[in-house]
């Protein structure tokens, strides 16, 4: 009885909390051997995959290291199964699982991760296959997944994204000329981890940022203009948080020649949306602009929220738990509704997942006061707590995957 798990998707500075979790538990449960496929699905269609050594594993205290260690370890892939469950991807897969006597399968991802667990359990179900379980374990830095209060990665992100803009207000402010600074943060569809950028606010006299501009929202580029212009008679530096999937009403700033799209689900890959909305302010209001893309960093920065690992840690280790005697499961978190910040767990399929999005709700959005006050409470108690990290001669330091494997 062997255990399989893999990483897909865009990384999260608490992806590698869910696979220790995962690979504890793999020992805990008395799995024989717990084995590790590179880059997702395609490494199990390739047979790329690691075992993992248990011995190595505790003297190497990988378990916490891997809780220090932001992006995927396992490394990723963006690959879209058939839709043909008569695809000869799907006869592969299994034979390899058979191969390696896998009889549970945990696949940590987001909403296109859990299309693909849902579509391997079609294929169960189908071919009436009983000796192996394919779970799902969540996350996104995007917050969008369906059916849980929070998504893990979401608020170590925000940690460092609040972080940032208070680090970038420290620039903004040394001159004594009107200036406004954007800071572009991932997106695309939903506006969870740009709303977040209130919480620099938190507890200072002086706003840190002054305007927020979202996917969900419905701006002309006349309505920017004039906001920015009211808030400078508030302060003469100008600090704006603006989402990568933010579009002015009439549509003014699109150029469809700068899109690309992933190789296997066709999301378009957007980005510079601040520097459009820059220039533009420049040229109507003749001030000093420029912007600041966060990128990449947003999702694999060592700054990470305890509570945000604390909880991807548990998750991947209740897909193990769990899967060992189920199949077609996703663990997700929901918040108890008590006076301190409590989760509880639950289970729930990955079609109620997969290829869905949830979006911030509609009644936050009634002003910007209310969205103020709703993602403060919502976010604050998640950030909460650090992972200390390693350091080798001042520089940061993360363990290695061939720190705990060895090949087959």
């Amino acid at each position: 009885m062997n255990c399989l798990i893999g990483q897909s998707g865009g990384p999260t500075a608490v992806i590698n909390s869910s696979l220790a979790g995962a690979i504890q538990a793999g020992i805990d449960f008395d799995f024989e051997n717990v084995f590790v496929s590179l880059n997702g699905i395609e490494g199990l269609l390739s047979e790329n995959i690691k075992i993992v050594d248990k011995d190595l594993f505790e003297k190497e205290k990988a378990n916490e290291r891997l809780r220090k260690r932001p992006s995927s370890i396992l490394g990723s892939c963006r690959f879209k199964l058939s839709d043909d469950l008569k695809d000869w991807q799907y006869k592969k897969i299994f034979e390899n699982l058979k191969k390696y006597e896998i009889s549970t399968f945990v696949y940590i991802g987001g909403n296109d991760s859990m299309d693909t667990v849902m579509k391997l359990n079609s294929y169960i179900e189908k071919n009436k296959i009983d000796w192996v379980n394919v779970v799902g374990c969540p996350k996104t830095i995007d917050n969008d997944l369906c059916e849980m209060d929070h998504s893990p990665g979401f608020a170590s992100a925000s940690k460092f994204v609040n972080s940032a803009l208070r680090q970038i207000r420290l620039d903004c402010d040394i001159y004594p000329i009107k200036s406004v600074t954007f800071v572009e943060i991932m997106g695309r569809n939903a506006g969870w981890l740009t709303a977040t950028s209130y919480l620099a606010n938190y507890k200072r006299k002086k706003d840190i940022v002054n305007l927020v501009y979202l996917p969900e929202d419905k701006k002309l580029l006349d309505d920017i203009e004039k906001e920015i212009k009211e808030k400078f008679e508030e302060d003469n530096n100008l600090l704006i948080a603006v989402s990568e999937g933010f579009m002015d009403k009439d549509g003014k700033l699109l150029n469809e020649k700068q899109k690309s799209f992933d190789k296997g689900f066709n999301h378009p890959i957007i980005a510079g949306i601040g520097l459009k909305i820059s220039d533009y302010i420049h040229d109507k209001l003749k001030v000093k602009t420029r912007s600041v893309e966060l990128n990449i960093v947003q999702r694999t920065s060592f700054l990470i929220s305890k509570t945000d690992s604390d909880e991807a840690y548990q998750l991947g280790y209740l897909t193990i738990k769990y899967g060992k005697e189920k199949t077609n499961l996703v663990p997700i978190l929901k918040r108890e509704n008590s006076k301190d910040y409590k989760v509880k767990y639950f289970t729930t399929k990955p079609s109620n997942i997969a290829n869905k999005e949830k979006k911030i709700p509609q009644e936050w959005l009634e002003s910007r006061e209310i969205l103020k006050e709703k993602i403060t409470n919502y976010t604050l108690p998640l950030i909460k707590g650090e992972i200390d990290q390693e350091f080798t001669d001042g520089i940061f330091d993360y363990i290695r995957l061939e720190d705990f494997t060895k090949n087959n």
